[in-house]
């Protein structure tokens, strides 16, 4: 077992990603933050895995309070953090904690997608100069964001944990322009790669649930985004195209007698007047447990 990491698991509705992913990561230390409260999942997962414990909140926390939650329990120098949705190898988590005890300095270093032709996990890569034989044979690049699966040293973040006023969606952007601006050290190796399901964290017969939180949440989060780390005038220029582009799907939906698709549009226009009016990220869609 190694004593340097532990990773962090935020769940919700997640059984089978989580199944599936703890067969192999049996070397390190693990934490579910099991958003769903499944209690079942919990005793079965720390029955069949001893290096597994599942903390069970008393509601759902969301991702921010999920993986500070994590954080704060963990015992370990280093932290990583990940959705279930996700396939990652010993040998590369192995090479990653290399990596960070090699770096001197570094606020968040993060594995790569293997397939990069929809989406990176990061953007505004930069070469470094130092000529390190180290740097260059794991290809460590500098970048400005970072898309979750952050592996970090816990005591560089004590004071700088995720804001808990996100829910869902923008607090990893945040939370690295915080670090930023402090240490200018976020880091990818694009040597080590993981694969990422996209959008399959939570268990299919609750997409409905994950479609509404989705709407709502992104809307809001990204008005507070943009008028916490700017300001007001300049959150609702960026918020204003969403706006747009909700009423139009609505109407759409409308003449197509699209109930849910209509219903998921006006969330969406929910969500931003909720951020508009500085309301609190409240939006929990009900499900049955």
């Amino acid at each position: 077992m190694n004593k340097n990491l532990t990773i962090i698991f935020n769940a919700y509705f997640s059984s089978k990603n989580l199944y599936r992913i703890l067969k192999t990561l049996t070397k390190f230390k693990i934490i579910i933050i099991e958003n769903s409260r499944d209690k079942k999942l919990k005793l079965n997962l720390e029955k069949k895995y001893s290096n597994v414990t599942v903390l069970i909140p008393n509601k759902n926390l969301g991702l921010a309070k999920g993986y500070n939650l994590g954080i704060k329990c963990a015992k370990t120098k280093y932290v990583f953090l990940n959705n279930p949705d996700i396939e990652i190898s010993n040998r590369s988590i192995n090479q990653l904690i290399l990596c960070a005890q090699k770096i001197k300095k570094f606020s968040i270093i993060s594995p790569i997608y293997k397939d990069e032709k929809i989406f990176k996990n990061y953007s505004g890569e930069q070469s470094i100069k130092n000529k390190d034989y180290f740097f260059l044979k794991n290809k460590i690049r500098l970048v400005n964001w970072i898309d979750n699966n952050f592996f970090i040293e816990r005591k560089k973040i004590k004071k700088n944990l995720f804001d808990e006023n996100y829910f869902l969606y923008f607090e990893t952007l945040d939370f690295c322009l915080n670090l930023k601006k402090k240490y200018n050290d976020l880091f990818i190796s694009k040597k080590i790669k993981f694969k990422h399901y996209g959008s399959m964290s939570t268990d299919k017969k609750y997409q409905d649930i994950v479609l509404l939180t989705r709407a709502w949440h992104y809307n809001w989060s990204k008005f507070y985004y943009y008028r916490k780390n700017f300001n007001y005038v300049y959150a609702l220029k960026k918020i204003l195209p969403n706006l747009i582009q909700a009423i139009k799907k609505v109407l759409i939906n409308a003449v197509k007698f699209n109930k849910f698709y209509t219903y998921l549009s006006l969330i969406e226009i929910y969500g931003i007047i909720s951020s508009v009016l500085c309301l609190k990220s409240f939006y929990r869609p009900k499900t049955e447990n």
